[in-house]
């Protein structure tokens, strides 16, 4: 069996909605927040949003980022900005969202996405 790479754009919408227990609605909210930058089919009226694994991981990232209390505003400032984190002296809590924030920068799509979120 092949494998699909994770830089693949494969999955649409309806499939990573199911995947992430999350609505389509919210994943078109984070698109108009600049949070994600789905790729668009060529071949349809519509433009049909497709998503690649890698993109899938940094939604599952914000999601956690935003169970933690973390806002939209503030993510996009996490993801424009370059900060250095320093773990001594933080509550759990804190130390939850700065490893959550490094694996956002750590992802592939942190230099599309901070692009796009910097527009805003």
């Amino acid at each position: 069996m092949t494998s699909i790479p994770k830089d693949e754009p494969f999955y649409q919408i309806s499939q990573v909605s199911k995947l992430l227990n999350i609505t389509a609605d919210r994943l078109r909210t984070y698109e108009e927040e600049g949070l994600i930058k789905p790729h668009r089919t060529k071949n349809s009226k519509d433009g049909k949003r497709l998503f690649t694994y890698n993109e899938i991981e940094w939604l599952e990232t914000l999601r956690e980022l935003i169970k933690l209390g973390v806002t939209i505003p503030v993510i996009r400032i996490f993801i424009t900005g370059n900060f250095k984190f320093f773990e001594k002296g933080l509550r759990e809590k804190d130390k939850a969202i700065v490893k959550l924030v490094t694996k956002l920068q750590a992802n592939p799509n942190h230099e599309k996405i901070k692009n796009t979120a910097t527009k805003k």
